[in-house]
């Protein structure tokens, strides 16, 4: 319940952009599950509240932030009402995204504007709002959550692609920069992972879901698509007390080898 006669509680506070649906979603419920309490900040308010309530609904503590983290004036606000409930900001994930794909050609400058806004620029506003409350305790975790089209290997996505190439290029340049204060940073970098979006993707492609399901399986080495499970295992490993000697890396969580 926040703070204890004006000390922190020991149990490590996690602040997951992008928590109200797909993989934010996932992760905040399995760090939730694994006894870290929570932040889900996410700019649809109602599905902020509605993750919350089920990390609550399973015993544990989280709380709904609503905050278009493009935005610093909301970035700063939110990680404000996050340290003011929970005392600090022991760990960030930065997962706010989505997709605009469209051929470089037919591409609005809109779209490539706003996908970088938020996964770029928004990752590197959160990340700059929590490093000092981490510098201060001399310890922190980031995970910045990637994709394996950071590789260049979607077609028609080149506003996403360079987005999350400089994501990992962020996750490295900050690695550096933090590192002597205690400061780790990190990447995952996921495959196909099966969330409500996969539905938008394969009427885009015009399948059937399990049709769209099954051509993304055929193609992946070990035989699925992923689920938010399958990335809430990597950050847990870059996020734990003893992975103090790992930063600056991309882990991509796709079934098989990339990179």
């Amino acid at each position: 319940m926040g703070l204890m006669h004006g000390h922190r509680m020991s149990v490590r506070t996690v602040l997951v952009t992008g928590g109200g649906s797909g993989i934010g979603a996932g992760v905040v419920v399995e760090l939730a599950a694994a006894g870290y309490q929570v932040a889900v900040v996410d700019r649809n308010a109602e599905a902020a509240g509605r993750v919350a309530e089920q990390v609550k609904a399973a015993g544990g503590n989280a709380l709904p932030v609503t905050a278009d983290v493009s935005d610093m004036d909301a970035v700063a606000s939110a990680v404000a009402e996050v340290r003011d409930y929970f005392g600090t900001v022991d760990v960030l994930v930065n997962n706010a995204g989505f997709a605009r794909d469209n051929h470089i050609l037919d591409m609005p400058i809109e779209d490539w504007d706003s996908v970088q806004s938020t996964h770029l620029r928004g990752s590197f506003l959160m990340l700059k709002a929590v490093a000092p409350l981490m510098a201060a305790q001399r310890w922190g975790r980031v995970v910045n959550v990637s994709s394996i089209s950071a590789l260049g290997i979607h077609g028609e996505r080149v506003n996403y692609v360079a987005a999350k190439a400089g994501l990992e290029g962020l996750t490295r340049a900050a690695a550096l920069d933090l590192a002597p204060h205690g400061i780790t940073v990190n990447a995952v970098g996921p495959g196909v992972i099966q969330t409500a979006m996969t539905e938008v993707s394969a009427a885009r492609a015009g399948r059937s879901l399990d049709e769209h399901l099954a051509v993304q399986a055929a193609q992946i080495p070990r035989g699925r698509v992923g689920s938010p499970h399958d990335v809430a295992r990597a950050v847990q490993f870059f996020i734990a007390e003893d992975a103090d000697f790992i930063t600056g890396q991309v882990l991509y969580v796709s079934g098989g080898p990339h990179g």
